[in-house]
């Protein structure tokens, strides 16, 4: 399914449940089953609670930045200089369609990550209608995208250089943990809002850092030469991780068995991939959706 409809579903979810939600009367506090009416015990909702997560990650962009060529420390070859390998550079110039020369003009100025899908698991302890502690476990696969600028000697013999765009992306997957506090904002019925908030964890695992030209592909991943013959390697990152803090808005909706839950969350991290830059703390938002079950329905 397309990630865009994804999240104008849950958009539209979100707005549904919190006009149910606001129009609620007193008489939401029962609930008709088999033509009998339950009072909703505000201390029976109590127990452990499972569920599923299904997410729309928008990401900050400000990590972005640590693929895009530019250097990345001491020792290590930024993209001017990976391109001036001996072997690469003849490559390149075949790809140019055997080219006399050629120049980095501009490197990637624009690095942004793709919107991505969060799925995860949720675990959650309620000690009554309006308290618990919950505990969410998200995964997100990212991708970071923008392109450089080659320029090089047009063949028709003008002056006048060709200016060609080219790839370069980066890979990296992300695994979020969080503890948190649920908050139940209205009395007990059929529908509700809730607010969450507390802190998270997030490992970041940097996968790839790649650009393409023509028909070839380089990882320029913590590239460096080593040796007499300038042999090309790569050096992989260690898993990384961050701590910060987040808060939710949501509403959700009361079933036999199971709450559904449709929230807006709200991250507040500090990530430097890149380590030339100076981290900022930045926000990170997800529309997200729970389905959660319910392991006894004492009260309901």
């Amino acid at each position: 399914m397309n990630n865009s409809i994804i999240f104008r579903t849950l958009i539209v979810l979100a707005i549904g449940m919190l006009s149910f939600g606001l129009s609620a009367q007193d008489d939401e506090f029962e609930e008709r089953r088999d033509e009998n009416f339950v009072f909703i015990d505000p201390q029976g909702k109590k127990g452990f609670m499972f569920g599923l997560n299904l997410g729309y990650f928008l990401p900050n962009d400000d990590p972005a930045g640590f693929y895009d060529g530019t250097d990345k420390g001491e020792g290590f070859l930024d993209l001017q200089e990976f391109l001036q390998i001996d072997r690469i550079r003849t490559e390149i110039l075949e790809q140019l369609g055997n080219a006399s020369t050629f120049r980095l003009a501009e490197y990637a100025s624009e690095m942004r990550y793709t919107n991505s899908l969060a799925v995860g698991a949720h675990v959650r302890y309620q000690f009554n209608w309006y308290n618990a502690i919950v505990l969410d476990a998200n995964f997100i696969s990212l991708k970071a995208e923008d392109f450089f600028v080659l320029a090089y000697p047009n063949d028709n013999g003008t002056s006048q250089d060709i200016f060609q765009n080219f790839p370069i992306e980066g890979q990296e997957d992300r695994l979020n943990f969080s503890l948190g506090y649920h908050l139940a904002l209205a009395e007990p019925g059929s529908a509700s809002m809730n607010f969450e908030f507390g802190p998270e964890i997030t490992s970041i695992n940097v996968k790839s850092n790649r650009f393409s030209v023509g028909s070839r592909s380089y990882s320029i991943l913590r590239a460096q030469t080593i040796g007499g013959n300038n042999q090309l390697i790569n050096n992989q990152i260690p898993t990384l991780t961050y701590f910060g803090a987040y808060a939710q808005l949501g509403a959700n909706l009361e079933f036999d068995k199971f709450t559904v839950d449709v929230v807006w969350r709200t991250s507040f991290q500090k990530i430097d991939l890149n380590p030339v830059l100076a981290p900022k703390r930045r926000l990170n938002h997800t529309p997200m959706a729970r389905l959660v079950y319910r392991l006894t329905v004492k009260g309901f």
